[in-house]
């Protein structure tokens, strides 16, 4: 089985597209695959996302409401994570950013908590989590493990094969299908296998963009 730690801009289009093509991966190649969605709230992400969208950041109102937006969407996720666990927390995310895909709504606490609504989230219950403590402790543990993998780009993928020991491999930034597939089209002769071949002196890089050894 693949484990996957998905750091992603919570309001992202690259990162909502990203996460569709490994759902529609996982489905085609019949790979069991356990996704962790890590989101990030950073000033690249968000001004790359909003030059994706044609939108314009060179305003400080405008960048500045797309931050309380990403802040607020990231609260929501840990909240529902802590109330309801990491499959109900995810389906939100991912319907969050489904409804944002096509241009045509903003976001807002409201359509948030339409979307948590229709997924049969207690909003009271959401808005309870939000005020406890432990929220900002979750937020804070997931900060602290993408400064311990060095994420510095969004989306960004590391990637672990439970039969391999040591096999945390690395993907940052923008990645194409042949990246993908060359990590999960043959999960039973795994191609993380090759990088534990690596000699000390040898480069910790693996012939694929944007991919390194952990």
């Amino acid at each position: 089985m693949f484990e996957l730690f998905l750091f992603i801009n919570p309001l992202g289009l690259s990162c909502y597209q990203l996460e569709k093509r490994i759902r529609l991966l996982a489905a085609e190649l019949q790979l069991e695959i356990s996704v962790n969605y890590i989101p990030l709230v950073t000033m690249e992400a968000m001004k790359a996302d909003m030059v994706k969208r044609n939108w314009n950041f060179n305003t400080s109102i405008n960048l500045a409401n797309y931050h309380n937006a990403s802040v607020s969407a990231q609260s929501f996720y840990y909240a529902v994570q802590i109330a309801y666990g990491k499959k109900k927390a995810r389906s939100f995310l991912f319907k969050l950013q489904e409804s944002l895909s096509d241009g045509q709504r903003s976001y807002s606490p409201a359509l948030a908590e339409e979307l948590m609504e229709s997924l049969n989230i207690k909003t009271k219950k959401i808005s309870s989590t939000l005020k406890d403590a432990c929220l900002k402790d979750v937020i804070a543990q997931d900060q602290q493990l993408a400064r311990k993998f060095q994420i510095t780009a969004l989306p960004s993928i590391v990637v672990f094969d439970d039969q391999i020991d040591d096999s945390g491999l690395l993907l940052d930034g923008e990645l194409s299908d042949d990246d993908l597939l060359q990590i999960f089209q043959n999960s039973a002769d795994s191609c993380l296998e090759p990088l534990m071949q690596l000699t000390e002196n040898a480069p910790l890089y693996y012939p694929v963009s944007h991919l390194h050894l952990l």
